[in-house]
């Protein structure tokens, strides 16, 4: 049997509506030359009677997980049953924006001299009906230009389902991480094949609600300082004086933390290796107070 082009590889849990939204955005497209693979992490099986009436209508392949395998691990479960050249990973509340999507995606791979695309998205937020389109334009877009390690300081390719790439089973989502998860694996990727191609068009619909896991982790120090210190680990100790917006990730994660001593770094989860001049930061960040706007903000980094 012929492989295809493109793998839409979905980890899918609970949301069997939102699900449907996403399958009908995939059954309208003009490219075929797909497959899609379901990772079921539900408990219940409204997600296998979805997948049911789908079966005639577009080349799917359903697992159902029991028991669940979790988040990151059922990422790697859905792109390790992929057979496709490309993997296009898609969140069960995201979908697509036309039904030219996914051509626009297969014709940027076939010209494309690298093995990373990206585009721009629409982020909707369900409840109040909020729209945020998010382009990589202007400072953010040298940024990711000059070091891909500046994804540290502010992650402007954003949520998966805005990416396809080539298949590398070598390369998969770290279980280590759950707020982090994406942009480790965007620099491990990007370290084993540089390069990338965006498009400059709104190609993805992002959901956005209270009931995925980023929300749950959004601000939770407990889940961010670990996680970042661990992932900066990974690299040289002195990367904070060698890359300006590795430092910046650092001091706003100190301030946004309200980080007083490396004790307060331990108390929250960490006790490995630590980026050199930490100790710095937090000294110099003691002689101010902080106000009262900076402790309602926030932002993923």
């Amino acid at each position: 049997m012929k492989k295809p082009f493109i793998s839409i590889c979905i980890p899918a849990y609970k949301r069997a509506a939102h699900l449907e939204r996403l399958l009908e955005s995939v059954r309208i497209q003009t490219f075929t030359d797909y497959e899609v693979v379901v990772s079921d992490d539900s408990p219940d099986d409204a997600v296998t009677q979805l997948i049911d009436r789908y079966r005639d209508l577009i080349p799917i392949r359903y697992w159902h997980n029991i028991p669940a395998a979790g988040t990151p691990a059922n990422f790697n479960l859905v792109m390790g049953k992929a057979t496709g050249e490309w993997i296009k990973i898609m969140h069960d509340d995201d979908w697509f924006s036309s039904a030219t999507s996914l051509q626009k995606f297969a014709d940027a791979a076939r010209n494309a001299t690298c093995n990373f695309i990206f585009s721009a998205c629409n982020n909707i937020y369900s409840g109040s009906g909020k729209q945020v389109n998010e382009f990589l334009k202007g400072w953010k877009k040298k940024m990711l230009e000059d070091n891909t390690l500046n994804l540290l300081f502010l992650n402007v390719i954003g949520h998966p389902p805005t990416t396809m790439h080539r298949k590398d089973d070598d390369i998969l989502y770290d279980l280590n991480f759950r707020w982090v998860t994406d942009v480790d694996f965007y620099i491990r990727y990007f370290i084993k094949h540089p390069g990338y191609v965006y498009l400059d068009e709104m190609l993805v619909n992002i959901g956005t609600d209270e009931t995925q896991v980023t929300s749950s982790l959004y601000k939770n120090p407990r889940i961010e300082v670990p996680e970042y210190l661990l992932l900066l680990s990974r690299f040289p100790s002195n990367l904070l004086l060698q890359h300006e917006y590795v430092f910046h990730c650092v001091w706003n994660l100190v301030r946004r933390f309200h980080i007083k001593s490396i004790e307060m770094i331990g108390e929250l989860g960490y006790n490995g290796q630590l980026p050199d001049h930490i100790q710095d930061i937090i000294d110099s960040q003691n002689q101010f107070p902080i106000s009262s706007s900076s402790k309602q903000t926030g932002r993923r980094y």
